[in-house]
């Protein structure tokens, strides 16, 4: 799950929004990794809840060429 995130990541455009909760858990095994950095927002009343990736780290963009996924060097 958290390749399929990375690969989203490394081929959009930051920054890039992510709402549904297996998203959102991936999301922070990427930054515990340090691969992103990403900023969670607080759960809703409905226990929705978001993150934004705002940065793809020096590892990050590493993994991204590791795993052959296409990176948009703008990000």
């Amino acid at each position: 799950m958290t390749q399929e995130i990375l690969k989203r990541v490394g081929e959009g455009h930051l920054p890039m929004r992510f709402f549904t909760r297996a998203d959102v858990d991936g999301l922070q095994d990427l930054r515990a990794a340090g691969y992103l950095e990403v900023h969670f927002g607080p759960p809703t009343q409905d226990h929705r809840t978001s993150a934004i990736v705002t940065e793809v780290t020096t590892l990050g963009r590493a993994a991204i060429r590791y795993f052959g996924y296409g990176f948009d060097a703008r990000n």
